[in-house]
């Protein structure tokens, strides 16, 4: 074996799922796809669609909407691993012109941030009997009254099957429409 081979033999593997697949994409890009697959499960479990705003059509910063049976709900999810699972809160800027959109949309708007760890291979693990995520999500209704350049994301408000329900039964109460 050359020098060279026992140096390449030597050096340590990258864990898989450690760089993407496709050279394309970023860790940003595999963030903000998995941002929007992770919620897409959550509703799904929940029995309501969730549609992915096209990239070509994001005309109101609005990355998905949930398609309740009366009015969609809007969302904006942000994937970040800048924040921990734990803590009070979580806050991001907001852009001038998401709030400019935002602030003209009739429907509600809620802002998502979806927590995962800093390695990408961490994010989902897949033992013998399950997949399990290792993230979690948490969100809060826009309001332009309080959120026109910050918006802080109470952890305690964590996206689950019973926030899909809830969600629902605030837009029948918002449309006065009998559950």
């Amino acid at each position: 074996m050359t020098g060279a081979q026992q140096a390449a033999a030597a050096k340590p593997l990258p864990r898989v799922g450690e760089h993407s697949v496709h050279p394309d994409f970023s860790d940003n890009t595999r963030k903000a796809r998995y941002g929007v697959a992770y919620l897409a499960s959550i509703f799904a479990q929940a029995g309501v669609g969730f549609v992915e705003t096209s990239p070509d059509e994001d005309q109101m910063a609005i990355d998905a909407e949930v398609r309740f049976p009366r009015l969609s709900s809007r969302v904006q999810v942000k994937c970040t691993s800048r924040f921990k699972l734990t803590g009070r809160s979580a806050t991001m800027d907001v852009e001038p012109e998401w709030f400019r959109k935002w602030s003209e949309s009739f429907a509600p708007v809620y802002f998502v941030i979806v927590v995962v760890p800093k390695d990408v291979p961490d994010w989902v693990a897949h033992p013998a009997t399950s997949t399990v995520h290792r993230a979690a999500a948490y969100w809060v209704r826009f309001d332009a009254t309080k959120h026109s350049k910050k918006i802080q994301v109470p952890k305690s408000q964590r996206l689950s099957l019973e926030t899909v329900h809830a969600w629902k039964l605030e837009l029948d109460q918002l449309l006065e429409v009998a559950s």
